[in-house]
């Protein structure tokens, strides 16, 4: 099974845009399983009561993709690759900006963090107009 990771942090308004990303995987429903990271200092926090993460989860679930939720301290950019890295994933999903063609090399500064800090194969999902 490809295992995808994805952070969602607080308010991500491109939650679903990645959970789309991933639905997209081919054969998807039967071959890819996604971990929905949420950064917090509050270990005990329940990650569905995170409006974000809730859209992410629904747009995978509904599709039929396996979830499972994590909450990891720290950085969230550090906190995605290492928990990916933690729990072997084949691949992290970022999202990315809308820009014009020449400004689609610049990402967000944390899609930016993780593919740098990372040798896993990152998606990055564009962004819903």
């Amino acid at each position: 099974m490809y295992h995808v990771v994805m952070g969602i942090g607080p308010d991500d308004g491109q939650a679903g845009v990645k959970a789309d990303a991933v639905v997209g995987l081919p054969r998807a429903t039967d071959s890819v399983r996604a971990t929905v990271v949420h950064a917090s200092d509050d270990p005990e926090l329940d990650p569905r009561r995170v409006p974000s993460v809730v859209v992410a989860l629904d747009h995978l679930e509904e599709a039929g993709v396996e979830t499972e939720t994590r909450v990891v301290d720290g950085d969230p950019t550090d906190a995605v690759v290492a928990a990916a890295e933690r729990l072997e994933a084949d691949c992290i999903c970022v999202a990315g900006r809308r820009r014009s063609p020449a400004g689609k090399m610049q990402l967000k500064g944390g899609a930016q963090q993780v593919i740098l800090g990372t040798d896993l194969p990152v998606l990055v999902a564009g962004r819903a107009d």
